[in-house]
C-alpha cells in the first residue's frame, strides 16, 4: 500500500510457519481437492472483501467450475520464500510498490501482454512484471473543526501557525520522508536521491506534536477520535474517516502508493493468472471495486467514468497533484534507510 504494504510484509515474519487459511468469495474452504482452481493473495480485511465483491465473485460466474481461493495477508518475503524452493503455491499475489521492480525479476513471471490489454491501463501502471491494481496514496488529511487547518505540507509542519498533534505513519518508507523534504522546499521532481539527513531535520521540527500510527485503523481513529488534529492517512481510512468525523482530504500535494498484481515465478497456473488480471484490470471490476473502496481505477475508461468522477476523495481524480514514489529507488535503499528513522526515533 515502500508503501504501506512494506512494513505489513516485515511484521508477519513469525506467521511465516502457520498454517494458513484460504477463501472463496463466499467463505473458508479447505483447499484441498485440486481441480479449476486460482489461488489469489491480497491484504486481508475490508479491502480483499471488496475486491472478491467486484472481480473474484464475477469471474467465477464468468467461468463455471473454476473455484478462486483467497490468502492472506501478502508478504514479499514469503513469496520469495516459495518461489526458491520451487513450490510457488499462490497464483496472482497483490504487492506494494517496491516489489515488482527489475531488481526482483527472479522471483517473478513477466507479464503477458497479448492477454494483458496494457493500452487499457493509465501510465505507469504496466510493468514487465507487474500490473497496477489501484491508485493508492497518502493524504494530508485534517480536522474541520479545529478552526484553521494547513491545507500545504509546508502548513503542516508549521506547528506555530497550527497547533495540534500530528497523526504520522512509523515507517520510514510510507512517505513521511517525502513529505518531510517537500515541506521543505524540495520539488517534487528532485526528490531523489532523498536527503534523508535533510527530512529527519525537518520532522525534528514537529517530533513533539507527532502520534505516531502503526497500523491502517489506529490512523483512522487517531483522527476520528479527534486525538490528532491532523495527519497523513493512506487515502481509504481517511475517507472512512470522513464518514462519521468532521474530517476533510487535503489534494494539494499527496504521495502516491500503488497496489500491483504480480504472478510468481514459476506458477503452475500462470496462463490463468494472467487471465485473471486482464479480468481485474477491466473497466467495470474496476469501477466497482473503486466505488467500493474509494481508491482510484487503473483502468482508463474506469476512471473515466462519471460515477468515478464525481468523488472527491478517488486518488486518479488527482493525478496532476500527485508525488510519485521511486519505487527503484527504495527497492534499493530500503533497509538501510529504515535503518537511520529507527535510529532517529531513539534519539
Amino acid at each position: 500500500m515502500v508503501t504501506r504494504r512494506t512494513r505489513h510484509a516485515m511484521r508477519v515474519g513469525s506467521l511465516m510457519t502457520t498454517m494458513l487459511l484460504v477463501t472463496t468469495a463466499c467463505g473458508l474452504l479447505d483447499k484441498s481437492g485440486g481441480g479449476n482452481a486460482l489461488t489469489v493473495v491480497s491484504y486481508g480485511g475490508s479491502y480483499q472483501r471488496a475486491q472478491a465483491t467486484a472481480m473474484f465473485a464475477p469471474y467465477e460466474q464468468l467461468h463455471p467450475g473454476l473455484t478462486i481461493f483467497q490468502d492472506s495477508p501478502s508478504a514479499n518475503a514469503k513469496l520469495r520464500v516459495m518461489v526458491e524452493n520451487g513450490n510457488p503455491t499462490w497464483d496472482v499475489v497483490l504487492l506494494a510498490n517496491d516489489f515488482g521492480n527489475d531488481a526482483q525479476a527472479q522471483w517473478l513471471e513477466p507479464i503477458d501482454y497479448s492477454v494483458i490489454d496494457k493500452n487499457a491501463l493509465l501510465p505507469g501502471y504496466a510493468g514487465e512484471y507487474r500490473v497496477g491494481a489501484d491508485v493508492e496514496g497518502t493524504v494530508l488529511t485534517v480536522r474541520s473543526d479545529r478552526g484553521a487547518m494547513p491545507s500545504t505540507l509546508a502548513e503542516f509542519f508549521d506547528t506555530k501557525g497550527f497547533p495540534g498533534k500530528r497523526a504520522l505513519n512509523k515507517f520510514a518508507a510510507g512517505g513521511i520522508l517525502e513529505a518531510a523534504l517537500l515541506a521543505d522546499g524540495v520539488g517534487k521532481d528532485q526528490l531523489y536521491p532523498l536527503d534523508v539527513g535533510r527530512a529527519l531535520r525537518k520532522l525534528d521540527t514537529i517530533r513533539d506534536s507527532i502520534v505516531w500510527w502503526d497500523t491502517a485503523a489506529q490512523s483512522q481513529q487517531l483522527i476520528a477520535s479527534g486525538e490528532a488534529a491532523m495527519g497523513l492517512l493512506w487515502v481509504g481510512r481517511a475517507t472512512e474517516a470522513a464518514k462519521s468525523a468532521p474530517v476533510k482530504l487535503n489534494w494539494e500535494s499527496w504521495i502516491s502508493q500503488d497496489a500491483y498484481w504480480m504472478v510468481p515465478k514459476g506458477s503452475p497456473n500462470k496462463e490463468a493468472a494472467m487471465k485473471l488480471i486482464q479480468f481485474m484490470t477491466s473497466d467495470q471490476p474496476q469501477k466497482q471495486f473503486s466505488l467500493l473502496t474509494g481508491y482510484g481505477p487503473v483502468n482508463k475508461e474506469a476512471a473515466a467514468d462519471p460515477e468515478v468522477r464525481t468523488n472527491p476523495n478517488i486518488p486518479s481524480n488527482h493525478i496532476a497533484t500527485r508525488v510519485t514514489m521511486n519505487d527503484a529507488w527504495w527497492a534499493a535503499n530500503l533497509d538501510q534507510v529504515q535503518g537511520e528513522f529507527q535510529a532517529w526515533l531513539l534519539q
